[in-house]
């Protein structure tokens, strides 16, 4: 009997290729245990993928990313993305996003507050 194989793309959200600066945080138990620099390298409305200097873990990560709107040189909103890494490995980081929201940038300590009870995605 022949094995029927699974071909292309099965994502239910469309991802768009776009490369933005981030500042990552891993969380537990509601303490950042680590943080680091990268790059988006897709989005969608479920999820990231993106590139980080060191290698993360499975869990929570709340996400910071610079987004393309600025004045004169200075970036003047964040998107700030609380969610659940799934998969990380030399493709990438894969965080499945459970919630977000836009701010001005530079106050990570409000960001993380907010995080924790707004803007569901799904």
């Amino acid at each position: 009997m022949a094995k029927d194989t699974i071909r292309g793309d099965r994502r239910t959200q469309r991802r768009y290729p776009i490369e933005l600066d981030l500042e990552y945080r891993v969380i537990e138990n509601g303490a950042v245990v680590s943080a680091g620099e990268g790059k988006t390298g897709n989005m969608s409305s479920g999820g990231i993928l993106f590139r980080a200097q060191d290698d993360i873990a499975k869990g929570s990560v709340e996400l910071l990313i610079r987004w393309p709107a600025i004045l004169g040189i200075t970036p003047v909103v964040e998107l700030c993305v609380f969610g659940r890494v799934i998969r990380s490995d030399a493709g990438g980081v894969a965080v499945q996003m459970a919630r977000y929201h836009f701010q001005k940038p530079g106050n990570p300590t409000q960001t993380l507050h907010q995080l924790s009870g707004h803007a569901l995605v799904q």
